[in-house]
């Protein structure tokens, strides 16, 4: 009886249909029972209560349930789940986590160049950007056995590349490369995703330009 339950919570977990539960908490937290389900928790200044770091250290707060490949958590009220494609063992019914990871290097940029552009001297008139990016990881990293041998890569990104191309707002002035550099430049310098994975070794090689290039 017990498998029984455990498999119907993991397929409705991987169909999206099991919320994760959001706890208000200071501490990591981490739980996991014998048949390999998890559940996590993490602190946020986003959350309701006092920021206990200090005035200018920014906390999130993360909680999520998995079985299995599959993860549902919840980011202030919103959903985000994870899966693994079928070759992998999962339903492949949501992204992977790299991608993920991904996708907020994207979105990091995405709001870190609005907000520099609005403080360029003179202002850029910029309208939004468009991303084409590809990461790399060697996956024998994470899946080489035996467990305890050492790895005969790192289970890192790698490197990211692609071309982010700046859109302007209708009407706007002409921009220079120059401009478009500059941008470039502070967006990665101040990206927080992009400084993490900087930091850890993954190699950020994306090519800024203006659209109609």
């Amino acid at each position: 009886r017990r498998g029984r339950l455990t498999m119907s919570w993991a397929a409705r977990l991987a169909r999206g249909l099991t919320p994760a539960r959001v706890h208000r908490s200071s501490a990591l937290a981490k739980h996991r029972d014998a048949r390999g389900s998890s559940r996590f928790r993490c602190a946020s200044s986003d959350a309701a209560g006092p920021n206990v770091d200090g005035a200018h250290v920014k906390r999130y707060e993360i909680t999520a349930s998995g079985a299995g490949g599959a993860t549902a958590a919840t980011v202030r009220g919103h959903a985000i789940r994870t899966d693994l494609p079928r070759k992998m063992g999962g339903a492949d019914e949501h992204p992977q986590p790299v991608e993920l990871l991904v996708a907020a290097l994207i979105g990091c940029e995405q709001a870190t160049a609005a907000f520099v552009a609005r403080h360029m001297t003179p202002r850029m008139a910029l309208a939004g950007l468009t991303f084409e990016y590809v990461a790399r990881r060697d996956e024998r990293g994470a899946t080489s056995l035996p467990l305890h041998a050492p790895t005969p890569a790192p289970a890192r990104l790698t490197g990211v590349t692609g071309v982010a191309t700046v859109h302007l707002v209708q009407g706007a002035g002409p921009e220079t490369a120059e401009r478009v550099d500059e941008l470039r430049r502070l967006t990665e310098e101040r990206c927080p995703v992009a400084s993490t994975l900087r930091s850890g070794g993954c190699e950020l090689d994306v090519r800024w330009r203006l659209a109609g290039e």
